[in-house]
């Protein structure tokens, strides 16, 4: 059986050692390329470099935060059209509404899922069943 996910690129924007390498474990398992980035400048320099189809950001970070990552992924002809799903632990529905509003195509609160959901919701968004 062919695996949809092998070779299918996802950048990682997490400063939390921890969990980024829990997602890039995960990921990698089902068979995606994995990247990771530890800042926001990170996060624009690889999207730009490696042409991820979906990036998992965090909002927090040192640097650059999710806020000004995506404004900056989003105005470049590079990296506008690539999948952003914003990670975080702040369930503020002003900041989801402004984020989805600038391009992001999910907003989701790390602590209300686990690990294989968003395994599952980086499958839906790239179409893979």
């Amino acid at each position: 059986m062919e695996n949809k996910c092998e070779g299918r690129k996802v950048l990682v924007a997490e400063d939390d050692v921890f969990l980024s390498n829990v997602y890039k474990s995960k990921l990698t398992k089902e068979g995606f390329e994995v990247f990771i980035a530890k800042n926001g400048e990170e996060a624009v320099e690889m999207a730009t470099k490696n042409k991820p189809e979906i990036i998992l950001l965090d909002l927090i970070m040192p640097i650059k935060n999710g806020f000004e990552t995506l404004k900056e992924l989003k105005e470049s002809a590079e990296t506008k059209d690539i999948k952003v799903v914003i990670l975080s632990n702040l369930s503020q529905e002003e900041d989801e509404k402004k984020l989805l509003a600038m391009g992001a195509i999910g907003y989701v609160v790390k602590a209300n899922v686990s690990f294989r959901e968003i395994i599952e919701l980086v499958k839906q968004h790239l179409g893979i069943e």
